[in-house]
């Protein structure tokens, strides 16, 4: 029997995947509804089954684009459901364990692995503009600010959270749909 050279019919390729996730995204009602979702499972908390159908997020940081973005999880997974093993930005991080062990984005759960070496982030960082932020850290030049400081994420993760909850009025009133693109 010969090696198929297809990948299975259940992952994404990552184009595929991006426009999954943009359709979810930016149409308001798929939207609200993977918010309300994810909201109401950060706040149940992952049962075992959640983490045991988790993708691993291994060598993993938490990276924005500017000061001012959401935070998303930035990790070599094994396990994703639509984009099998590869590197991956989630989607907005709405809650983070590191004692537990898990993340939960937007979209789903992850469980933590080996976080990205503090040691590299620094490295990477070094020789850039030393006005930046306290508490972020650029990610070589790619664009991306490693968020280090752990007060800062939470604050983030809160703001979020909030915004999250009221995610009806604030849709209705067009400027969580501005203030997410």
């Amino acid at each position: 029997m010969e090696a198929s050279s297809e990948r299975p019919p259940f992952v994404a390729t990552p184009s595929e995947a991006d426009t999954i996730m943009e359709i979810e995204m930016h149409d308001p009602h798929s939207f609200i509804r993977l918010a309300k979702a994810s909201v109401a499972a950060l706040e149940r908390g992952p049962t075992p089954e959640d983490l045991a159908e988790a993708p691993l997020a291994d060598l993993w940081a938490v990276l924005v684009k500017g000061e001012d973005d959401l935070p998303a999880l930035w990790a070599q997974v094994s396990g994703h459901p639509l984009l099998g093993d590869c590197q991956v930005m989630t989607s907005a991080l709405v809650g983070l364990n590191r004692d537990a062990g898990w993340a939960r984005t937007i979209s789903r759960w992850y469980r933590l692995g080996t976080p990205f070496p503090r040691a590299v982030i620094t490295l990477a960082s070094s020789g850039h503009d030393p006005k930046r932020r306290t508490g972020y850290l650029p990610l070589w030049s790619s664009g991306y600010l490693a968020l280090v400081d752990e007060a800062l994420l939470e604050a983030k993760i809160a703001r979020l959270l909030a915004l999250l909850k009221n995610l009806d009025a604030h849709m209705e009133s067009g400027a969580t749909a501005r203030r997410l693109q």
